[in-house]
């Protein structure tokens, strides 16, 4: 399945899912057909609500589902490398009379690895503080990194399918001015009752 495959599936599954708690009650099928059938005068989604809150708590589940978030991954990456930069770890597989068997070992730090080029390539003199300073710099520059390169072209495919696509409205009293002025029909929406269907 390809990524764009898999962002379909996503928004797909999302707007389903969004219906199923949006008032007036709707069946997928049927709204489909609406949306088939619409001719004129207000969107078939304009017909159903759901609040912003409900609608955001289930594309975050979905965002969080499919890890449709690439900076939060990246900003991931970057926590681990400075960990790493502090702790640093490596495999080391020793010989063995039948099969290899994987040790560690604890390479030097990135503060004493500092300390040990500038002593043994420069005539100069740092103060412990020095080389914490360095590390921050290169810690600083990560952080930088994390902030300019804005990967969510996959989010943002996600984010405007379903946001500026035919999600339920989150505007109240539309949805109830919708029913009446072009379906003749009165409609309640208790707030109350939605939040409860979904938090429980």
């Amino acid at each position: 399945m390809s990524r764009n495959e898999v962002i379909s599936k996503a928004v797909d599954e999302c707007i389903k899912e969004l219906y199923s708690y949006a008032v007036p009650h709707v069946e997928w099928e049927d709204f489909i057909k609406e949306n088939k059938n619409y001719k004129e005068g207000p969107k078939p989604y304009e017909f159903y609500y759901l609040p912003r809150k409900i609608t955001e708590d289930i594309c975050n589940n979905y965002i969080y589902s499919y890890n449709l978030d690439e900076q939060k991954n990246l900003l991931d990456i970057i926590q681990i490398l400075k960990n790493y930069c502090e702790d640093p770890i490596t495999e080391k597989y020793v010989d063995g009379e039948k099969n290899g068997y994987r040790s560690y070992i604890r390479p030097e730090n990135l503060k004493n690895e500092l300390r040990k080029y500038f002593s043994e390539n420069f005539d100069l003199t740092f103060s412990e503080d020095s080389y914490e300073d360095i590390q921050n710099i290169f810690f600083k520059f990560l952080d930088m990194a994390g902030k300019f390169f804005n990967w969510n072209s996959t989010l943002n495919k996600f984010s405007f399918n379903v946001y500026l696509g035919a999600r339920p409205s989150s505007n109240k009293e539309a949805v109830i001015e919708n029913w009446k002025k072009y379906r003749n029909k009165d409609i309640e929406i208790i707030e109350d009752k939605i939040n409860e269907a979904y938090y429980g």
